[in-house]
């Protein structure tokens, strides 16, 4: 039986996730009209550290919950396409627009699973 970790994991960094990738440039922002470095490079590689991360999980979700009709496939497809599209410079928000979407779904889907 599957279980619901790698689903509960997905919802929470993707919704996360998603916020951080969704706010994540006027953070950068802020710093540079500050005129300092103020970590606006330790938050670019944390950053694309995190849309890697969303990436995977929906890479992970997709072969895990294969044919399972408690998860779809949607979830997994928005985390994939998410975090597919925050890798392209400027977009970084739309991709973070889908994975709060994909990770919503996936805590809605939670469940659905028996403890």
């Amino acid at each position: 039986m599957k279980t619901k970790s790698i689903a509960l994991t997905n919802g929470v960094v993707g919704l996360a996730g998603g916020i951080v990738l969704l706010f994540g440039i006027w953070f950068m922002a802020g710093g540079a009209a500050t005129g300092g470095d103020n970590g606006t490079g330790g938050m670019i590689l944390f950053l694309e550290i995190l849309k890697i991360a969303i990436l995977a999980l929906g890479i992970i979700g997709v072969v895990y919950y294969k044919g399972d009709l408690r998860v779809g496939t949607a979830p997994d497809v928005l985390l994939i396409v998410g975090g597919a599209i925050s890798l392209i410079p400027l977009l970084g928000w739309v991709g973070g627009i889908l994975a709060i979407i994909g990770g919503s779904l996936f805590l809605s889907k939670l469940k659905n699973f028996k403890d």
